[in-house]
């Protein structure tokens, strides 16, 4: 466990609870006189700014298996999680603004993609004004729910790829994300890039992201980079975004994206596609979902249409609602 930089006294006691003796841990610290209690994961909970100051410092002092419970009020500060298995829990009212910083919110970072941080979680918090709401990088087995990440934008420009996004996954693996609205971030709502594989991203709500793109190039969940394969992406209401609701995509002549799954998620009045499929992409999966009322700009090359494959082809589409490419027939098989 790290050193957390105070004089402790460490008094153990058990309880027996029906038969069961329960490990008590209690660490009084000395001058300050704070109290840590041990979590239901074994760890010690920490709690800002009773016993730190700010968020950071916390994060700083944790170890794994802590939790680190935040208490309600505005906190001004860029958070980085490098600790795996630590818990990062705000609770009602617990507002992170970047109104006069630049960066990213919290940023859930490993060491390298070769050691990712794991089991990461952050949950309850509001997440607004930074370039970047959340981001896990090089990471495993991370958990982002319960959270209101919005109004997050480029603010010097040109936009830096990922700038105005509410949350992100780059090179992430194996980790949820859900429960969360995500609303009025400037370029993109959700996004998983550069090798993230095995992620679920399901029941958010996904609504007005994009409206930095002057070229309605918005999306609200957006599945890129090389290696993003076996996704999961269901159960997500995707609203009035300024592009696109769902878009899976890579750069022609690159290496496809595959095996993704778009299932069950409900996307309407965005401005382009409902959901849509470009470039280099094969064998993903769009099956159950309700995509109508979408493209209100009416931009060509399709006026009409909520669902759009203008990949090079293998995916598989099945009992969807919404037009389809450049007809006007439901795409209800």
């Amino acid at each position: 466990m790290k050193n957390r930089g105070i004089t402790t006294l460490t008094i153990v006691a058990a309880l027996l609870v029906g038969g069961l003796a329960l490990p008590i841990r209690t660490t009084l610290a000395g001058s300050n006189n704070h109290v840590s209690f041990k979590s239901i994961g074994g760890g010690e909970i920490l709690h800002v700014p009773r016993d730190y100051a700010t968020i950071q410092s916390a994060v700083d002092a944790a170890s794994e298996r802590d939790t680190i419970l935040v208490a309600a009020g505005v906190y001004n500060e860029n958070v980085v999680v490098s600790t795996s298995d630590v818990r990062l829990r705000g609770g009602g009212d617990v507002v992170l603004d970047g109104t006069s910083l630049s960066g990213i919110g919290i940023h859930v970072l490993g060491a390298s993609a070769a050691a990712p941080v794991t089991g990461v979680e952050v949950s309850d918090f509001e997440v607004r004004n930074f370039e970047r709401g959340i981001i896990v990088q090089w990471a495993t087995k991370a958990r982002v729910s319960d959270n209101y990440v919005h109004d997050n934008v480029d603010k010097i420009g040109p936009a830096v790829l990922g700038d105005g996004t509410g949350i992100e996954l780059v090179t992430a693996s194996a980790s949820d994300v859900s429960d969360n609205v995500v609303s009025r971030n400037g370029l993109g709502g959700i996004q998983l890039r550069v090798g993230s594989t095995d992620n679920t991203v399901h029941h958010n709500r996904v609504d007005e992201n994009g409206s930095q793109s002057s070229t309605l190039d918005g999306v609200g969940i957006m599945v890129t980079g090389a290696g993003t394969n076996e996704n999961r992406v269901q159960h997500n209401e995707i609203e009035a975004n300024f592009g696109r609701g769902i878009m899976l995509s890579r750069p022609p002549g690159t290496v496809p994206l595959s095996g993704n799954l778009v299932a069950h998620n409900r996307a309407h009045r965005n401005l382009r596609a409902g959901i849509a499929i470009m470039f280099a992409a094969t064998g993903n999966t769009v099956v159950h979902n309700d995509a109508r009322e979408n493209n209100l700009s009416g931009l060509p090359p399709c006026f009409h249409c909520n669902l759009f494959d203008l990949s090079i082809g293998g995916n598989i589409w099945d009992k969807n609602l919404g037009t389809f490419n450049l007809t006007d027939a439901s795409c209800l098989q």
